[in-house]
């Protein structure tokens, strides 16, 4: 149980497919340890441990299984560039190496087995273009598409990239922390909270963040990635949303973290994070080792 892969499917609202990828999980002998589904973004983050060997069959399975959803006609806020979208390998107990070895391994499986390019990023990048997420998701599947066609081809599988099917991410990261802001404001509102937190403009170090907004809700979304937890954690980052939101105006509705969290990032019990989650979170550890 030296590594954790935490993919995430461009699925959140059909739970008869949700349940079908799970299978899919496990019957390539991966243990599931979480289940993030969110339908306004159309996405489930998914937290699972295993060997190399069995995370190579279980990410190829997944990749075959999403083969369903077409990148034309999907919908849903979070950004994307394929069914099985990213998929980040985190060490766990275990050296970096053994993650970068590990998601080179999982590429490839999925290249070979589900016929999708791959590209790989973070620790796993083997160019610098890609070793930033963002910097792959920029302008969406089109753009990528247009940018492969100009030279950035997929480090795995076909060079051709199908805009029904796209592509798959697989990357080795340390620890990241997915952390929503729900706030009572627009759009408009949410996105200039968003410029003023990320790292990008001048922001918190180590934080991504986009302002989204939620169909079907009277609020909007200060969506973070907390990739420096060690410098900015959740509760930091919270103090930095509420401060930006009291200057525009705007209500702190509820707070969620996604997946899980390593127990020394978790938010302090009596911090507002805390108060504000609109559901329970646990630990990795506890999730790890519940049962053992």
């Amino acid at each position: 149980m030296g590594l954790i892969a935490v993919p995430n499917i461009s699925e959140g609202r059909r739970s008869g497919r949700i349940r079908a990828a799970l299978g899919a999980i496990e019957g390539g002998r991966s243990r599931i340890l979480d289940v993030h589904t969110d339908p306004v973004h159309n996405r489930s983050v998914l937290t699972l441990t295993a060997d190399v060997k069995a995370l190579c069959s279980s990410m190829a399975r997944l990749a075959r299984a999403l083969r369903y959803i077409d990148l034309r006609t999907h919908d849903g806020v979070h950004p994307r560039l394929g069914g099985l979208d990213i998929c980040p390998i985190v060490p766990f107990r275990a050296p970096m190496t053994e993650a970068v070895r590990a998601a080179h391994a999982i590429g490839e499986g999925i290249a070979t087995h589900a016929g999708l390019p791959v590209y790989f990023y973070g620790a796993a990048a083997l160019r610098e273009e890609t070793i930033e997420l963002p910097s792959l998701r920029r302008g969406g599947l089109h753009a990528l598409i247009e940018r492969a066609d100009g030279g950035l081809v997929p480090d795995a599988g076909p060079r051709d990239i199908n805009p029904q099917r796209g592509v798959v991410c697989v990357g080795a990261r340390t620890c990241l922390i997915a952390f929503n802001i729900w706030l009572d404001c627009n759009e408009a509102t949410a996105k200039r909270i968003a410029m003023q937190v990320r790292t990008t403009s001048g922001g918190l170090p180590g934080v991504r963040a986009l302002g989204l907004a939620l169909p079907g809700h009277s609020s909007a979304q200060v969506s973070m990635n907390l990739t420096d937890p060690d410098r900015t954690g959740i509760d930091e980052a919270f103090k930095g949303v509420a401060t930006a939101a009291a200057e525009e105006g705007a209500g702190i509705a509820g707070t969620e973290i996604v997946g899980l969290v390593p127990d020394r990032y978790l938010p302090a019990p009596d911090e507002p994070a805390t108060s504000l989650l609109m559901e329970p979170v646990r630990s990795l550890e506890s999730a790890v080792f519940e049962g053992l």
